[in-house]
């Protein structure tokens, strides 16, 4: 690392602990109530006509082919918002509707260890209808084309599925298919509703349940144990990072209309790769699908999220991503900033990814978009042509063509739109300065991010008070400081002599150049068009707000084109800090950087910025002000963000009534414009 004066060499070290925030009860009833929700459910707007498409801020670009994930490879993508749906004459259950099992209170079958999980034929719904009182059993998926939805009550509550002591069906057949509880790792132990399978299975849809508790107070990483009841009529603990929701080896997944709280993590996902046996092992085709999630993760554990997924091809729209767990692990009788959890909303170890109309409150990173790591043999050349030399009959033309094909949309990119991201001081003390979007790398920054993140459409609003931490509060971060890629080469990594080129070379043969020591190839790198910024104090005011930085590290390269943002973004950290407005840090393992990375920031654009010395948004909803300074002031579209990756609709928070608004709801209407920075059109 260069030599740093005091503060840059402390806001280096804690930079390095919140960015560490990567790796997942009891009161169910603390739960709240309000079902993620939408006033509207239009008919998706028609794109508008481009007449010329011009790049902001310059001339034209020529026209490039797009290699990213715009949903291609999804089946049946649609963007409008679709909620639970039981019915089993409706065409979207046409899959599910050869056998229907009916499981409730004065049913046959009343509970959900009655139900022969290991037995269901394909094409089977399984209705759970409402109940009084919620069911303490749980569900194993380990059959395809298989269908669970839950039937809402007169109110619109979903019924509920408590795992605390939650029972187990007594099968052998079903025993053989998740393990036993002294496999710690088992299905068994892992999840109240489990999608799993070692053979795969395919064409499974988890629709409108509320899944709570599988861990107890006070809920931090040393003390949240939980027991289930096991096959023996005995209490087992969970898995101490266990899911409400846990998927393994299962593809064409479809998870919409939930609510999970109160779980280590709300939803889990792992892959395996061809390594393991085949693609069978890999999560593809995934749909996480207005969801509202609260209260996961743990208070003093950076490893588990309220949501963390790996595969390829997953879509997550729609979703409302509440504060993460807080607890008074002290008794003092308040919630210190301490006492909140420091994992993410939202960690994706994936390839090939939409992520839409979403809100994202809180957590160390609200989005950890970074490197795969169980699956890599799947996706990267270098990996799969190795497989190819030591195991010949793991590949097949095929799947050497899948393979190329993931690797594409991992190359070149993300797209990022119609999102809203809060940061306000419910979040743990350590993470405020921690990026909201984290883009890269948190094990090898080798296998980090490539290509662009596109960002855009998306609205931010800060809500802390100046020096509540010793950061800013950050938009973008590509990596940690620590990151070491030799660790996952096993010896078989090379940087040639040219200091340019990393090089693969395992068995004495070389396997090419997989990445290069340039600014066109390493580090995050964001182009931010079109979007909405608000940089509050916690009481709603721009004076005595946090600062705002965009980004995290000097070698991170941001292209601002044009957005909106409130003039106190541009402030210093402290009297004489030289880069306000821009991060600072700079990563300790100089090879893993480009050269000049630590020269000076790489933010370009800023003259583009349209800025306001008042609000532009509310505070409670987000959506634009009356003659706001975010109307009429977004440009027109380029070539690079194609018309399938263009917002069609818009978002926006309840107002309440009482000065907040309404957790889990999201209020969702068409896109007929786009004139309006930020993720909701104004009037």
């Amino acid at each position: 690392m260069n030599s740093l004066n005091t503060k840059q060499l402390a806001l280096v070290l804690v930079g390095s602990v919140l960015l560490a925030a990567c790796g997942v009860v009891g009161n169910p009833d603390a739960a709240a109530k309000s079902p993620t929700a939408a006033r509207a459910n239009p008919t998706p707007a028609a794109a508008p006509a481009t007449p010329r498409k011009l790049k902001t801020g310059g001339g034209l670009r020529p026209e490039k082919a797009n290699t990213g994930f715009t949903g291609q490879d999804f089946p049946g993508l649609r963007e409008a918002r679709t909620l639970a749906n039981c019915d089993p004459t409706s065409p979207d259950n046409a899959n599910f509707a050869a056998h229907v099992v009916e499981v409730g209170p004065g049913l046959p079958i009343t509970t959900l260890s009655q139900v022969a999980w290991e037995s269901l034929a394909a094409h089977t719904l399984v209705r759970i209808h409402p109940s009084a009182t919620p069911y303490n059993d749980r569900i194993f998926i380990v059959t395809g084309d298989i269908k669970v939805c839950g039937m809402k009550d007169a109110n619109g509550a979903r019924p509920k599925i408590v795992g605390l002591n939650a029972r187990v069906r007594n099968s052998s057949a079903l025993q053989s298919q998740i393990g036993t509880p002294a496999e710690e790792y088992s299905t068994v132990n892992r999840g109240i509703v489990a999608i799993a399978r070692d053979s795969g299975i395919k064409n499974i849809v988890v629709e409108g349940l509320n899944l709570t508790a599988t861990m107890s107070p006070p809920y931090s990483g040393d003390n949240h144990a939980a027991s289930y009841i096991g096959m023996d009529n005995q209490l087992h603990e969970y898995n101490t990072h266990t899911g409400c929701l846990y998927v393994s080896r299962a593809q064409n997944v479809t998870i919409r209309d939930n609510e999970f709280s109160f779980c280590p993590v709300g939803v889990y996902v792992i892959s395996r790769g061809l390594d393991y046996g085949g693609d069978h092992y890999l999560t593809r085709n995934f749909m996480l699908e207005a969801n509202y999630f609260h209260d996961n993760g743990l208070v003093d554990d950076y490893n588990v999220h309220q949501a963390y997924i790996q595969g390829v091809n997953f879509v997550v729209q729609y979703n409302y991503f509440g504060n993460p767990i807080r607890w008074d692990i002290d008794n003092n009788g308040t919630i210190d900033n301490d006492e909140a959890s420091n994992g993410n909303d939202l960690k994706m170890r994936t390839v090939g990814e939409l992520v839409r109309y979403n809100y994202f409150e809180n957590g160390a990173h609200s989005i950890d978009l970074i490197d795969i790591e169980d699956f890599r043999p799947s996706v990267f050349p270098w990996f799969f042509n190795l497989l190819a030399d030591q195991t010949p009959s793991a590949v097949t033309p095929a799947l050497r063509q899948m393979m190329e094909n993931d690797w594409q949309k991992y190359a070149f990119g993300s797209y990022m739109y119609g999102n809203i991201f809060r940061r306000d001081q419910k979040v743990h003390v350590q993470t405020m300065g921690a990026s909201m979007v984290h883009f890269g790398s948190d094990n090898s920054p080798i296998d980090g991010r490539r290509g662009k993140l596109w960002f855009y459409f998306n609205t931010v609003i800060t809500g802390l008070d100046k020096n509540t931490s010793a950061g800013a509060a950050t938009l973008f971060s590509c990596c940690l400081d620590n990151a070491n890629s030799w660790d996952y080469y096993d010896g078989n990594l090379v940087l040639d002599a040219n200091n340019v080129d990393f090089r693969m070379i395992a068995n004495g043969k070389d396997y090419g150049v997989i990445r290069r020591r340039t600014p066109e190839e390493f580090w995050g790198r964001y182009v931010v068009i079109n979007n909405a910024i608000q940089v509050m104090s916690a009481t709603n005011t721009l004076t005595n707000a946090q600062p705002f930085h965009w980004n995290t590290y000097k070698g991170e390269q941001i292209e601002l084109r044009r957005n909106f943002v409130t003039n106190n973004w541009n402030q210093p950290l402290w009297n004489g800090y030289p880069t306000p407005g821009y991060g600072d840090n700079e990563v300790a393992l100089e090879e893993f950087s480009y050269p000049g990375a630590h020269d000076h920031h790489h933010v370009t654009g800023a003259a583009n910025l349209q800025a306001s010395g008042s609000l532009a948004l509310s505070p409670t909803t987000t959506a634009p002000l009356t003659s706001s300074p975010v109307c009429n002031q977004a440009v027109p579209w380029t070539e690079e963000i194609p018309t399938a990756v263009r917002p069609n609709y818009q978002i926006r928070l309840q107002d309440n009534g009482a000065g907040g608004w309404s957790p889990g709801v999201l209020v969702i209407s068409a896109r007929t414009a786009y004139t309006t920075l930020g993720a909701s059109q104004c009037n």
